[in-house]
């Protein structure tokens, strides 16, 4: 029986460095994702504010008709 017991012991332990292995992983992936997807979002918010910038120039660069036709 003492033999039972220390396998058990080291079945137990094998399972928790297991879980914590298996843990790290995911969470190493999760903060590699998690970066990717920031930088992805920073991005497009940058393109967002590039095009509403052009669609102001756009709209700035189109005279006014009726300023023509009181003058």
């Amino acid at each position: 029986m003492p033999f039972a017991t220390k396998a058990e012991f080291y079945f137990i332990f094998a399972m928790m460095l297991l879980i914590l292995v298996v843990s790290t992983v995911a969470i190493y992936f999760f903060f590699v994702t998690y970066k990717k997807e920031m930088k992805e979002r920073a991005e497009r918010i940058k393109q967002k504010e590039a095009e509403k910038a052009a669609k102001v120039a756009q709209i700035n660069e189109i005279p006014n008709p009726k300023s023509e036709i009181q003058n």
